[in-house]
């Protein structure tokens, strides 16, 4: 399945939108980082939906979404998703007591997963290996 995305520049980064799921909303401080928190904000928006009974619309087109005077100024992305909860994989990963420790009392004090520090840790390193921050 195909959704489109709507990326909005803002004053800290991008705001991230769909328009056939309103209330799915996501952010980013650059457009790697939305572009990534939109692929796990559709995902885990639409396994939500599946599981509650519902159906999921049809896509609305880039080009519908182009004409209305609403989205201009906004960029379009297509999101692909699975919606069958594949969209996420587990790996195993071989780190030392002591900094995994760390990681899980970091993560409480956040109130995050270690997945999602995990995660954000990646994106802040590759941000920074690619825009030299």
């Amino acid at each position: 399945m195909r959704y489109v995305a709507l990326f909005e520049e803002e004053k800290h980064g991008f705001s991230v939108s769909f328009p056939d799921f309103p209330e799915c909303v996501t952010f980013g401080e650059d457009l790697d980082e939305a572009v990534d928190h939109a692929h796990e904000a559709l995902a885990f928006f639409v396994e939500g939906v599946l599981a509650d009974g519902g159906e999921l619309p049809a896509s609305t087109t880039k080009k519908a979404l182009a004409s209305m005077p609403e989205n201009k100024g906004k960029r379009a992305i297509n999101i692909e998703v699975a919606g069958d909860g594949s969209d996420f994989e587990e790996f195993e990963v071989c780190m030392h007591r002591h900094l995994l420790e760390r990681i899980e009392k970091y993560s409480r004090q956040q109130g995050v997963s270690p997945a999602d520090f995990l995660a954000d840790a990646a994106r802040a390193a590759l941000r920074d290996d690619i825009y030299g921050d």
